[in-house]
């Protein structure tokens, strides 16, 4: 026993210390976060691709396989030459030398030396006295000949001291001004010079160029720093050497070998691809690493919904990936026709303005690395890439992306017209060129309305499009509704009006809102006589007990949610469907059985499975459903009465918690409340009583 404890007790330890790991393990195992490595290696590939389409594989000596052509007249500098002349112009400046003090002191203190030792002899020793042994010590030390010291030990002091004074200021007048190395036997001749210049005898111009060969050496350096400033001096002088290219020139013949200067120009020209040096692909990884940075934090500070939703971050790979490809394809034949314009309409249609500009930023610096793009390429590329989000409306309607397209195309052109001014453009190239950015936008917009449906049909995505379709009277499920829950559809219509007023006071989406209003409970199909708005006579409730009764209306959620499945209805209206009724408590039948029952019930038999609304457009179906039910109960009706009915509601259900997972403000709240009552004073009449708490807004019956 005890040991079974022990193991049981191992075990509990040893999942207690793994369960964190595999919890991370799991969250990065999602798609959540694969998403993201996946975007980045698809822009990696096709921004490379593109990269290297633009351009020739060349290499100086190289053959070159076509004629190449200049696409444009430019002017260029011509790097080689310009180079041969400040290395020429270098090659002739003269260092700037400065004295070495240490140097200076050095050869000072070593002459000095000399004549201090020689008159110590001189006091000390006579002439007869100098032995053979003391000249050659004195001459290995300070390298003068035995005659010279013989000379100066024997001379007469005043010539002696004579002889010293001109040395020494000679040494001074030398020493005082840098020598270089090669300096040095030129000063020795001019200080010859000097010597013989003076009224000197034979035998003291002899000694005196002696010790000046002797101990007159190089005393100067190098000043770098002024060596320096006086290069870049110069180099600041040199102007370039430019040689213009002009359009339509040959660069390259075919079966030539490709010189340094015909890279030079088709480097300036974007014509020469260096696909195999290896930091363009480290340049290219940091910047995708740096945009998709930038993307992670822009979705989940703007666009959070996005994050939740596997197949729109899908889509937004597919969209972007799909149509970087498309247009390097397009570029080959003229880099006006650019299909940029599809992103942002496939994805503001799809996910809205906030997504949509959030991949037009991080897309613009990559395609300008990808296309070699100068500024007019630039500026060319940030048009297509965000015109249409200034320029499509907060409903899009498939006439609207037709019509953006048109208006792009002719933005295409002026610029066409703007940049082919600049170029000196012929009227011929005028006209192809216009042709060609009027018929990328219209391609564009065209691509885009395919990517629409296909997407939208693949995902099941709520485009504007496909909700149009929905809010459709002639649609067959409405038609259905309308015919076999006829309460049901009214009921539904009149809470449309109320959730696309709320929408469009909080910035949510109106289309959504009535597309979900009419959708919400379709699923009263299957059963509508179960529901008191479909039921002519009898309550057929009278005779069920309350936990049935409870079973029967809860259904029709999971009724309805396999309905939404068969007509491939969209997902945001499914959760709709699934989230209309929160988690509250059907205090009708809750009531009714606290009365049969007694103290044997509690409210959680009688609650909604939920979940609770979570989106903006769930909410509001879920306030209007309550408000609608309740307007229709009450009597007396009056604009005081209304507000206080809806305002009830709104507080009952904030404080049992239905709103805990929302994203509004209070502030939106009392736009929705407002909203709410601006409708109903417009449109409520009579009702059919229902309990007094019904009208408090604790209750939606048995709809």
């Amino acid at each position: 026993m005890k040991n079974s404890k022990r193991t049981f007790q191992l075990k509990k330890k040893v999942l207690d210390f793994f369960s964190p790991v595999f919890i991370r393990l799991q969250a990065i195992l999602t798609f959540q976060f694969w998403n993201y490595p996946l975007y980045g290696l698809g822009l990696f590939f096709v921004l490379w691709i593109s990269y290297s389409m633009g351009g020739v594989v060349l290499s100086e000596g190289q053959i070159a396989p076509r004629d190449i052509f200049a696409r444009k007249t430019i002017e260029i500098v011509d790097v080689k030459a310009t180079e041969e002349q400040k290395d020429t112009l270098l090659a002739d400046l003269v260092p700037i030398f400065r004295i070495d003090e240490g140097i200076t002191q050095d050869l000072k203190k070593e002459y000095t030396t000399f004549f201090k030792e020689l008159e110590v002899i001189r006091d000390t020793v006579s002439t007869q006295s100098l032995s053979f042994e003391m000249k050659e010590e004195f001459f290995r030390k300070w390298k003068i000949t035995p005659g010279v010291f013989e000379w100066f030990v024997a001379t007469p002091r005043e010539k002696y001291d004579k002889i010293k004074e001109v040395f020494l200021l000679n040494m001074e007048k030398n020493l005082g001004q840098p020598i270089r190395e090669g300096e040095v036997e030129q000063k020795i001749l001019e200080s010859y010079s000097a010597y013989e210049r003076m009224d000197l005898e034979i035998d003291e111009i002899r000694v005196l160029n002696l010790l000046t060969s002797r101990f007159l050496k190089p005393n100067a350096r190098i000043d770098i720093a002024e060596t320096e400033k006086q290069r870049e001096q110069a180099i600041k002088k040199v102007e370039p050497v430019k040689r213009y290219i002009q359009k339509g020139q040959i660069l390259v013949k075919k079966g030539t070998a490709v010189t340094h200067a015909d890279l030079e120009g088709l480097r300036a020209l974007g014509l020469v691809s260096e696909q195999y040096e290896s930091y363009l692909l480290v340049a290219l990884g940091i910047l995708i690493i740096f945009t998709l940075v930038f993307e992670y934090s822009f979705i989940k500070k703007f666009a959070t919904e996005i994050i939740q939703r596997n197949s729109l971050l899908l889509i937004r790979i597919l969209t972007a990936i799909g149509v970087i490809a498309l247009n390097a394809l397009s570029l080959r034949f003229s880099w006006y026709l650019i299909l940029l314009a599809a992103v942002p309409f496939i994805l503001y249609t799809l996910m809205g303005r906030n997504l949509a500009l959030c991949e037009s930023l991080i897309l613009f610096p990559l395609l300008m690395w990808g296309e070699r793009a100068d500024f007019m390429r630039s500026f060319y590329i940030f048009m297509n890439l965000f015109l249409p989000l200034f320029l499509l409306d907060k409903t899009i309607k498939r006439r609207d992306l037709v019509k953006t397209g048109f208006w792009i195309a002719l933005a295409n052109i002026l610029m066409v017209i703007i940049f082919g001014l600049q170029e000196g453009n012929t009227p011929t190239e005028f006209l192809v060129n216009s042709v060609y950015g009027f018929g990328g936008a219209i391609i564009a917009s065209t691509a885009a309305l395919g990517g629409i449906s296909l997407f939208e049909t693949t995902f099941h995505v709520a485009t504007d499009f496909r909700l149009l379709e929905l809010v459709n009277p002639t649609h067959p499920l409405l038609k259905r509704l309308m015919m076999e829950a006829p309460g049901t559809y009214s009921h539904s219509l009149m809470m449309a009006n109320l959730a696309e007023a709320a929408a469009d006071a909080i910035g949510a989406n109106p289309l959504l809102a009535r597309a979900g209003a009419y959708y919400h409970d379709i699923g009263k199909i299957k059963r509508p006589y179960f529901f008191i708005e479909n039921q002519m006579n009898e309550n057929i409730h009278n005779r069920l007990s309350p936990h049935l009764s409870t079973l029967v209306i809860q259904n029709h959620l999971k009724d309805g949610l396999e309905i939404a499945r068969k007509y491939h209805l969209p997902v945001e209206i499914q959760n709709i469907i699934q989230s209309h009724h929160g988690n509250t408590v059907m205090r009708y039948f809750y009531d009714k059985a606290i009365k049969q029952k007694k103290d044997d019930v509690t409210d959680t038999e009688f609650r909604y499975p939920g979940p609770l609304p979570k989106a903006k457009e769930e909410v509001l179906i879920f306030l209007a459903d309550s408000v609608e039910a309740a307007i229709r109960s009450a009597n007396n009706l009056n604009s005081s009465r209304l507000e206080a009915i809806v305002n009830g509601i709104i507080q009952n259900y904030l404080k049992d918690g239905q709103l805990d997972d929302t994203p509004l403000t209070m502030r939106d709240i009392h736009k929705i409340s407002d909203a709410f009552v601006m409708i109903l004073s417009g449109m409520f009449h009579a009702r059919v009583p229902y309990p007094e708490n019904t009208v408090n807004g604790e209750d939606k019956g048995n709809k």
